[in-house]
């Protein structure tokens, strides 16, 4: 097998990789017709959930598995990041806008720069090698554009946004 790259803004290449992605958001949103209901008592519920679809949907690859899976080595010793890092700068309103969502922090973090770990499912932030706060990730629902010049303009207005959990 050849590795190979895409070309930057030449979408169609990326079909092999899409394609598969969206029959996998399809079946979800079909058990989730199914099932009546979107909403979860947990996020480890829901995780479950999703689980259940991905195995059913990989049952029938399982001998082309089970022969890739004599091939592989053993795992590192170490588990590696399941996160992302950024730096940003707390705001005079106690703040931060990290992609385009706005986080509240202790007030007294105002000026201070934050490495903030970036998770699935969380965000942790931190000043030095303390860690400061732990808080849910969140996405806007709605126009962000329009969002983010709100915020701009008055950040109170932020306690009208509809946050969605990020499952």
């Amino acid at each position: 097998m050849e590795p190979t790259r895409n070309n930057r803004g030449v979408a169609h290449e990326n079909g092999s990789i899409e394609s598969p992605h969206g029959h996998l958001k399809q079946a979800i949103q079909d058990g989730l017709l199914l099932r009546g209901s979107r909403d979860f008592d947990t996020l480890d519920a829901y995780r479950r959930f999703v689980d259940e679809i991905v195995g059913r949907r990989n049952a029938r690859n399982r001998k082309r598995l089970d022969i890739e899976r004599s091939a592989l080595r053993s795992l590192p010793a170490r588990r590696t990041t399941d996160y992302e890092e950024a730096i940003v700068t707390v705001t005079s309103t106690s703040g931060f806008i990290l992609r385009k969502v706005f986080y509240s922090v202790p007030s007294r973090l105002i000026g201070h720069r934050l490495r903030v770990r970036l998770y699935d499912d969380r965000l942790e932030c931190f000043l030095g090698l303390t860690r400061e706060c732990q808080e849910f990730r969140a996405r806007l629902s709605g126009s962000t554009d329009q969002s983010m010049a709100a915020v701009k303009r008055s950040p109170k207005r932020t306690a009208n946004w509809d946050l969605a959990m990020d499952h």
